[in-house]
């Protein structure tokens, strides 16, 4: 069967998740979900790879009518992918605010990172000497975004605009999952060095800047639909 889909689901109200969450989304994982969140010291970790499970459900039961909680198959770089649907691709990220999954009809990778200060060992494994020039040069020059109503995602082509307004911690953000989603998109994994990625080669991403996160989805044409947390605690009470 062939499907097309080119869709991006994000909840980005992890914050809001009161304690009781995770008790009550466990019948909802599979056993493989629930022992990786079992395996968790920290209660944000744990919230974060269970709500993006839930999410994954979410997607699948709107855009395929999936209402079983999906088992994976690994492949030898360990990039997951649907054991009883091979032919629906997935990818998902989290981080402490948003959690994101990507469906496709091809492969895909996305990810999705809250924005930080910039760690001096992180920018010489991620960034390009040009794309370090361009940093430092927004470092005298840069003026926050005003984060209000959530913008329409932008094609990374036109994201290093000379006269855009972003600071060096959003610039560094934005690099970082523009690499880490082809990265996941191809399967090599988070070891190899993010610096041999040119990001001005690169044309068909789409990337969302919403609050203090960025994501990256490997699509040029990405349809982004926000869940909502009533939606996701719905779901919890075997309501899609």
């Amino acid at each position: 069967m062939c499907y097309n889909v080119n869709m991006l689901y994000i909840f980005d109200e992890l914050e809001s998740l009161k304690d009781d969450f995770l008790e009550r989304c466990e019948p909802l994982l599979s056993i493989q979900r629930l022992e990786k969140v079992k395996k968790f010291k920290n209660k944000d970790s744990k919230i974060q790879s269970a709500a993006v499970f839930l999410l994954l459900r979410f997607a699948l039961y709107h855009e395929f009518d999936i209402d079983e909680a999906p088992e994976f198959v690994y492949n030898d770089n360990g990039k997951p992918s649907l054991k009883d649907y091979p032919e629906i691709h997935f990818n998902l990220s989290h981080c402490k605010t948003a959690v994101a999954c990507a469906l496709s009809n091809e492969e895909v990778g996305v990810d999705i990172q809250d924005v930080k200060p910039v760690k001096d060992n992180l920018i010489k494994r991620v960034l390009t000497e040009q794309e370090f020039n361009v940093m430092l040069r927004r470092e005298h020059s840069s003026v926050m975004f005003s984060h209000g109503t959530k913008p329409a995602p932008e094609h990374y082509r036109e994201t290093l605009s000379p006269t855009q307004t972003i600071t060096p911690d959003e610039y560094f953000s934005k690099l970082w999952t523009i690499k880490e989603s082809i990265i996941k998109k191809t399967g090599q994994g988070i070891g190899d060095i993010l610096t041999g990625i040119n990001s001005e080669s690169i044309d068909d991403i789409t990337v969302i800047n919403n609050k203090n996160y960025y994501c990256s989805v490997t699509m040029k044409d990405a349809k982004i639909i926000y869940v909502q947390q009533k939606e996701i605690l719905r779901l919890t009470l075997g309501v899609v």
